[in-house]
């Protein structure tokens, strides 16, 4: 979509709110991401993030979690559309996640392709937790 957008300024075509929407769209578009803040007291906050800065951050109500696991859950997507039908197979993603468990709910608050990642990041996470009274 940048490419696009760099294109038509370079070409000058097209009207101009065009270029402008469609150059901002695509910078928001690589740039926008969504981490969580989980504190020592539990305070959670929720950052949505342009290219690493907070633009707005809001509370996060996640119950305090009876466990915490990290394990590798399956996605399968069929191949009914997009550019695998065309091949008919199945697009699997490998991944690691870190949960915590409340009961028979859980919140994933990490998703990574990397073990290692997940392990350090689940070791930071697990000194949070202590007995809660």
């Amino acid at each position: 979509m940048l490419l696009f957008a760099v294109y038509l300024w370079a070409t000058d075509s097209g009207p101009l709110n065009q270029k402008v929407v469609l150059g901002i769209l695509s910078i928001v578009v690589l740039g926008y991401s969504i981490t969580f803040q989980i504190g020592k007291e539990f305070a959670n906050y929720k950052h949505f993030q342009l290219f690493g800065l907070n633009f707005f951050k809001s509370r996060l109500s996640i119950p305090y979690p009876d466990y915490m696991i990290v394990f590798s859950p399956k996605f399968k997507q069929g191949a009914e559309w997009g550019s695998l039908a065309a091949i008919g197979k199945e697009r699997r993603e490998d991944s690691f996640v870190i949960r915590f468990f409340t009961g028979n709910k859980h919140f994933t608050v990490y998703r990574t392709s990397s073990l290692k990642k997940a392990k350090e990041k689940a070791l930071e996470l697990s000194c949070f937790f202590g007995h809660r009274d």
